[in-house]
């Protein structure tokens, strides 16, 4: 129990104000469809299919983006998908970020409507369908309490 009666609601994020009287803690609402996912089809990367090359960067030139090799291109040679990577200064950072990105971009190519986002997608769809659901139901309640009742 807090002092004074406040009360405190439990979720993700906390914002901590003032803390002799109150904690604030901001909800917001995160669903996770990762327990539900097939991750059996999802491709392993071979080294050897890939074709890693570290070139310059490009875009405006501030910390000498354009002068130094830190943009990472990474190609599957089986299938020809070429990712290019300049999202961070460091090599290493691009490089893990191309390994995902190549991951994704296999998984879509090869598994197609069977892929994690496309899983992903089919769940928010459904979810989207049962809280419209649920909103119409809610809103026709409340239509029919207030013709009930007279106010309408």
């Amino acid at each position: 129990m807090l002092p004074f009666g406040r009360f405190i609601f439990f979720s993700c994020y906390i914002n901590q104000i003032n803390a002799n009287t109150r904690i604030i803690i901001n909800h917001t609402r995160w669903k996770s469809y990762k327990k539900y996912l097939d991750y059996s089809l999802v491709p392993k990367l071979d080294e050897n299919d890939l074709e890693e090359k570290f070139i310059k960067g490009s875009g405006p030139g501030g910390q000498a983006t354009n002068k130094t090799n830190n943009c990472v291109s990474l190609k599957h040679k089986p299938t020809g998908i070429v990712i290019k990577c300049h999202q961070t200064r460091s090599v290493w950072q691009n490089s893990k970020i191309a390994r995902e990105t190549l991951i994704t971009k296999l998984d879509n190519h090869l598994n197609g409507e069977r892929s994690i986002e496309n899983q992903e997608k089919l769940f928010r769809i459904k979810d989207e369908a049962n809280d419209k659901r649920k909103k119409n139901k809610m809103r026709e309640l409340k239509e029919a309490f207030l013709k009930r009742e007279g106010f309408k």
